[in-house]
């Protein structure tokens, strides 16, 4: 506790420099928990539940739901092979296909297919609702809380006029972000009709290993067709339309790493400052009977005092961002939510322990081992 009690004494001895200093680390560690919570939401994305045992046709040589298109009558070819359990047609609209902060995704299906195929739960609103009113729909939680929509109201996007019939919240964390409509409604509402097509079919396989062989089949039927399709496991065919995220995720990684290093440099150089003005203040120390142990102990928990309240106020920070913005990326129809969990906390606490106890080895070293008469004269 006296050592402790020493360490904030020096620290508010200069206010500023040590304001400055927690607010550079802090800013650090906001960007160091933005890009490792996408990570974290990019990592659900791909991993939902039922990703083994899903397979999704899309158009041969398309890379934009805007630009596959599929007729209606390969759902009952599709049926007809064995090994799938079910299919669902599905209908996509969105905004913009390019990696964007601000996606908006629809996507049409027959209703009831869509309810038995998708594991969602209603939060708010009502499935009957749904069902019976056309122009209804499904709105996923994320979505919902990132634009303030609740049951009841009714918005438009890109010509698209719909009514919130109710809020789901699912099992795949990538439908969170969904509008979620009637596969007729939606081709008709669209700005460009879309008769007789879908984006492309979700396909159920009774056994997941033979998931490559029925894909391969599936892709055999249409080889020759105007239509040629691409048939992958959902996971293969996230990893596809996330691809940009993937590389922004890669080079904010790089971000991650200067940032510690930024944090690492700050705090050794007001360590080391403040060593230097307390070269004579040790000496006394020293003379009073303080050993080359507790002096070294004293630097090293001032600098790990420093990157921990820099890092409460960093996390503190991050996360009062996320959860007040709820911010979303997608890519190509796919919607990745910026994910926090404890596991976040400890592992930024970690990086800034592990910083001030690096940031402050070497100014201990210094200050325990200079001469008592050295310091004493300086």
């Amino acid at each position: 506790m006296k050592l402790l009690r020493l360490v904030l004494k020096n620290l508010l001895r200069r206010k500023g420099r040590t304001v400055l200093t927690i607010g550079g680390i802090g800013s650090a560690l906001l960007l160091f928990v933005l890009v490792e919570s996408l990570s974290l939401g990019l990592d659900r994305a791909l991993s939902g539940t039922d990703a083994a045992k899903t397979l999704v046709v899309y158009r041969k040589n398309r890379y934009c739901p805007q630009t596959s298109n599929l007729p209606d009558v390969y759902l009952s070819r599709i049926e007809d092979v064995q090994g799938v359990e079910s299919v669902l047609p599905v209908q996509i609209f969105l905004n913009n296909c390019r990696a964007s902060l601000d996606l908006v995704t629809f996507q049409g299906a027959p209703v009831e297919r869509m309810l038995a195929s998708r594991n969602l739960t209603i939060l708010e609103g009502s499935e009957a609702r749904f069902r019976e009113e056309q122009d209804a729909a499904l709105v996923g939680v994320n979505f919902a809380k990132r634009r303030g929509v609740s049951v009841g109201e009714q918005f438009k996007f890109g010509g698209i006029d719909v009514k919130v019939a109710g809020i789901f919240e699912s099992s795949e964390q990538a439908e969170e972000s969904l509008i979620l409509t009637h596969l007729d409604f939606l081709r008709y509402a669209m700005p460009m009709r879309r008769d007789g097509s879908v984006t492309q079919y979700e396909v159920k396989v009774t056994d997941p290993s033979r998931a490559k062989e029925i894909a391969a089949e599936i892709d055999a039927l249409f080889v020759t067709a105007e239509q040629p399709t691409d048939t992958r496991p959902q996971v293969a065919h996230l990893e596809r339309a996330t691809k940009d995220l993937s590389t922004i995720l890669g080079f904010g990684r790089w971000l991650g790493l200067g940032c510690v290093v930024v944090v690492l440099s700050l705090v050794a150089n007001t360590v080391f400052m403040s060593v230097q003005e307390r070269v004579k203040e040790f000496g006394v120390f020293r003379t009073l009977g303080f050993r080359e142990t507790h002096i070294g102990g004293l630097v090293v928990v001032e600098a790990i005092v420093l990157a921990l309240l820099g890092a409460v106020f960093g996390l503190g920070a991050a996360f009062g961002i996320l959860q007040a913005s709820h911010l979303t990326i997608g890519s190509e129809g796919v919607s990745v939510a910026f994910a926090t969990s404890p596991a976040l906390i400890v592992r930024g606490l970690v990086v800034a322990l592990s910083v001030g106890v690096i940031a402050g080895l070497i100014p201990a070293v210094r200050s325990a081992r200079q001469p008592i008469v050295q310091s004493l004269r300086s």
